[in-house]
């Protein structure tokens, strides 16, 4: 029996917190041959999130919260989208051709769905129906990262972002509290979630009618990838065990 698609970090103590990391990791399976990539091209930011993967472990182990996590790189399939977008499976990132992934036939993309992408979002959907039904109001919490330039673009001066599509508390609540901080932090950048309604936030999150929010870190914040980590870590953690204190 194959093992599930994706990390899963059970809840340690009750929290309200559901953290989710959809490009936490590199791995492609040996079947897809690294989708035809160098391994230099899989080091890049194109197959996943320097960083989150990390923050959100030792987050979610501060927290006692639960945790899901992607298992394979988003260059298989990404998990930060809707099923019917052409984005779910790329042919080119940040203007890196991915082989493996031209001229996909339906039935693969099918079957990535089937068993990469869907599993990951039962999961989630099952533990919210089951937090629910233990009386506890899910707030769900999406870690990620970016590069200080994509595509040869302009120098992003934000150490983080906090995104949201619709207004919502905990985005909000994390923002203002985040800005009191040393780091420089923007409001919905590098990425305007108000303009992409897409994403486990809007999917597990908004959709349901639970509070959310997303967080991108710069990914030069992890250069050195474990104080990086731990700093983030520390500095989300100090403030997310205040909320609905």
């Amino acid at each position: 029996m194959e093992d599930k698609p994706f990390e899963f970090i059970p809840a340690a103590k009750s929290s309200p917190f559901i953290l989710t990391c959809e490009h936490a990791a590199v791995d492609i399976p040996d079947e897809y041959h690294h989708l035809g990539l160098s391994d230099a091209d899989l080091n890049k930011h194109i197959a996943r999130d320097k960083g989150a993967g990390e923050i959100c472990r030792l987050l979610a182990e501060k927290l006692g919260c639960a945790a899901f996590l992607g298992k394979y790189s988003r260059l298989l399939i990404d998990l930060n989208r809707r099923m019917d977008e052409s984005e779910l499976i790329v042919k080119e990132s940040d203007k890196i051709q991915i082989p493996g992934n031209a001229d996909l036939s339906d039935a693969e993309r099918q079957k990535r769905i089937d068993r990469f992408y869907a599993p990951y979002y039962k999961a989630i959907n099952a533990y919210i129906d089951n937090m629910k039904q233990q009386g506890i109001t899910p707030v769900i919490f999406s870690i990620h990262s970016y590069t200080p330039q994509l595509k040869g673009g302009n120098y992003r001066p934000w150490q983080a972002g906090v995104l949201y599509h619709k207004p919502a508390a905990f985005a909000d609540y994390l923002y203002k509290n985040l800005a009191k901080s040393s780091k420089v932090i923007g409001e919905n950048v590098p990425y305007d979630l108000r303009q992409y309604n897409t994403g486990a936030v809007i999917i597990c999150g908004e959709e349901k009618g639970l509070d959310y929010g997303l967080i991108e870190i710069r990914d030069d914040e992890f250069d050195n990838l474990a104080a990086g980590a731990a700093e983030w870590a520390q500095i989300l953690s100090d403030i997310m065990l205040k909320y609905r204190s």
